[in-house]
């Protein structure tokens, strides 16, 4: 018995000093849970650690294979296929801990949680889990470049244009802590109510005057006003200012100003912006469009809350804008909730026509007639 203790004792000495040489090499950092479970799992016949078994695989279908078949686990599996990456900045750790919660702060469980995993000189790869009762989440085991998630359930809504944003992957100084998992937001939806849907295609000439277009119009070809009602009434004016010169381009400064008649603007960068606030409306807003020459190629970029009609409406719109020569474009693409409610969730199939004039009459308080 005395014997047998030190041979066991031997062996995971040995096997300590080999993942722990592994590690101090030049290969990919591990995560403890990996080390732990690597030196727990016993090696195949013909393997001397379990770490060597991991690495023999040459291939993804041979990884793919052996995880079907039950010889490896999840987290083995997407080890072997990053174990070896060609590129030095494919080494990085991209061990990842995660918690999903609703609007409310609730945990969101049964996510399906993919995970994106971009290389420097390979394809990038796909993971996927899904949260636990907890709403957590992890990823283990993968090295590579950038990594960042998408998530997705039946009755709530994940913004996915956030992959785009920072806070969609792995910050520079994030340490993976399974105490201190990163925090993801859904939306879990609570239904839509009555809303228009409207969006705009135009040009702002760069003058002092404004220009008009109708909040509330279904049709992108009439969407410029020539209506003297004051309540339907978003003004739009833009402004050029001063010009400079980088390496022989020349580039100049520009403001616009939007403002809302009998009503208000608030600005906002929610990723989910369907619950307007009561307060904090202005009657115009003036944004200074980017002049730094890498934000000048993507324009102006914002989202707005806004209420009209005295405060009868509430609604959302998005704003793109593009400088040019003698004029900026503008692409605008509204929502509002004509019962007078603050739920700004839109569904399609509640989606109301601003030509069903009995319609919007039946629902709109005050509604004038046309």
């Amino acid at each position: 018995m005395k014997l047998r203790k030190i041979i066991l004792a031997g062996v995971a000495a040995i096997l300590f000093w080999q993942i722990n040489s592994f590690c101090q090499s030049n290969a990919p950092e591990m995560n403890p849970e990996i080390a732990e479970m690597l030196s727990t799992n016993p090696p195949p016949k013909g393997f001397a650690t379990r770490l060597d078994y991991i690495k023999s695989f040459t291939s993804a279908q041979t990884i793919e294979n052996a995880y079907r078949l039950g010889k490896i686990s999840k987290e083995e599996a997407m080890l072997a296929e990053s174990i070896n990456p060609v590129s030095p900045n494919d080494k990085t750790p991209m061990d990842t801990y995660g918690e999903v919660v609703d609007q409310d702060g609730q945990p969101v469980i049964g996510a399906k949680v993919r995970g994106w995993l971009s290389f420097e000189e390979a394809e990038d790869k796909e993971y996927d889990t899904k949260t636990d009762s907890q709403g957590r989440f992890k990823f283990l085991g993968l090295h590579g470049k950038e990594f960042g998630v998408s998530l997705e359930k039946e009755g709530y809504e994940f913004n996915h244009e956030i992959w785009f944003a920072d806070n969609a992957k792995l910050p520079d100084n994030y340490l993976p802590d399974p105490k201190n998992p990163l925090i993801f937001k859904m939306w879990k939806l609570r239904g839509g109510e009555p809303m228009s849907e409207a969006t705009i295609y135009s040009h702002v000439r760069w003058t002092n005057n404004f220009k008009r277009f109708n909040l509330y119009s279904s049709r992108t070809d009439t969407m410029e006003t020539t209506s003297t009602n004051i309540n339907d009434e978003l003004m739009v004016k833009a402004i050029r200012g001063s010009s400079f010169t980088n390496k022989g381009v020349q580039y100049f400064a520009w403001t616009v100003t939007f403002e809302i008649t009998n009503g208000g603007l608030l600005v906002t960068n929610d990723p989910y912006p369907y619950i307007a606030p009561i307060e904090g409306y202005q009657p115009s807003v003036t944004l200074d469009g980017p002049t730094n020459l890498v934000e000048l190629g993507r324009g102006l970029h914002q989202g707005f809350y806004f209420k009209s009609r005295g405060g009868q409406i509430y609604g959302r719109m998005f704003i793109q804008m593009m400088p040019g020569r003698n004029s900026a474009s503008i692409r605008l693409q509204n929502y509002a909730n004509v019962t007078g409610s603050r739920n700004l969730e839109f569904e399609s199939n509640k989606w109301i026509d601003y030509q069903h004039r009995k319609l919007w009459t039946n629902i709109w308080p005050n509604e004038p007639s046309r």
